[in-house]
Parts: C-alpha cells; structure tokens; sequence
C-alpha cells in the first residue's frame, strides 16, 4: 500500500469513527427526549425543558470525547507509521557498507573525525571487514590531508577492530579524546532530524 493510500485510509478510518460515534450519541439523545416527554406528559413542562437540555450536553459530551478519540487515534496511527520507517532504515543501514560508495564515505569519516579532534597521534577503529578494506597507504593519504587542516603533524595508527556495523570510532593516542563516528552513532545523534524528515515525506 502506498503512502497516499495509508493516508487516506488513516483519515477514512478516524471520519467512520467519528461519524459512528456521534450517531451513537444522537440515538442517546432521541432516548433521553422520549423519556423526558414521557415524563413531561405526567408532570410539567419544565420537565421536557430539562431534558431537552441535559439531550444536549451528553450529545455535546460524546461529540467532544468522539473527536478527541479519533484525534488520538490518527496521532498514535502516525506514529507508528514513523516508527516503522525509521525500522526500515535501520535495516537498510546494515546493508550500507555493501555499497559502492561506502569506501569512500568510510575515508571521509575517518578524516572529517580526526579533523574534528585537531590531529596529532590518533587511534583509527573500525570494524573487522573495514579493517581490511582500508590499508595504511590510504591513512598515509589522509594524514596530510588533516595536516593542512588542522596545523598539526598527524599520525593515523589502526586500533583493536571493533564491534560495529561501519564508520569508524577515532581515539587521540593519549585516550582522552574519542570520537564515534560508526555508522550507527551518526544515525542516532541525527534521530530527531531522521524522524522530521520522516513525518515530512510522510504526512506532508
């Protein structure tokens, strides 16, 4: 089903409840009149007045409690859409370094992340396959790349490999310093731009 037609039926589904609710409520006050003009019939006037009135507040009670239901409903509908996508890309994140382009991604990162920590000696960590992937002529590449940026003689040494899906996480050489840039720590530090996006392409 596609995005427009999940839309539709979420919007179609909260109007049927509403529209079932609030003939609900208009059978309830058909009810309470009757009664009241029963009872009008066997004692005043004011009777039916009262219960005209009292019809009327439970019918405006239910509408309200109807739409507030059925907002509910549509916001809790949204979300689980959301949550489902944002799934959906946690999946495809695992297949990302199967990619064309990761290699060169992986580079960026492990330079952009050893900038970001002003050079020098610096611990590169990535995970088994990557640490295969790249070898020391590329970090010799990189090192005077990140030299011109920061000023700093740079040194890029491979750490132990680590448990990761991809990217890198960078250590100075003293280990005061750690930078995680693996894939899976970029995802969720941009989590709350992730779902924004999301709603956007979803609900927009």
């Amino acid at each position: 089903m596609g995005i427009e037609k999940i839309k539709e039926k979420i919007l179609e589904d909260a109007k049927n409840e509403v529209r079932k609710i609030i003939a609900e409520a208009e059978e309830e006050r058909k009810k309470i009149l009757e009664e009241a003009k029963k009872e009008a019939e066997r004692r005043k006037e004011q009777i039916l007045k009262k219960g005209e009135k009292e019809a009327e507040m439970i019918k405006n009670r239910i509408i309200a409690e109807a739409k507030l239901e059925a907002k509910k409903m549509i916001l809790k509908t949204k979300e689980e859409l959301i949550e489902k996508a944002i799934v959906k890309l946690r999946e495809d994140l695992l297949k990302y370094p199967e990619s064309n382009e990761y290699k060169e991604k992986l580079i960026k990162l492990i330079m952009d992340g050893a900038i970001a920590l002003g050079g020098g000696e610096i611990l590169v960590r990535l995970n088994e396959r990557d640490d295969k992937l790249i070898d020391a002529q590329v970090l010799w590449n990189l090192e005077k790349t990140i030299e011109d940026m920061t000023g700093k003689v740079t040194i890029l040494k491979k750490g132990k490999p680590v448990n990761i899906i991809g990217g890198c996480i960078l250590e100075s050489s003293d280990g005061f310093k750690v930078l995680d840039n693996s894939l899976e720590a970029i995802f969720d530090r941009n989590l709350p731009n992730i779902r924004s996006k999301v709603m956007e392409i979803l609900f927009s």
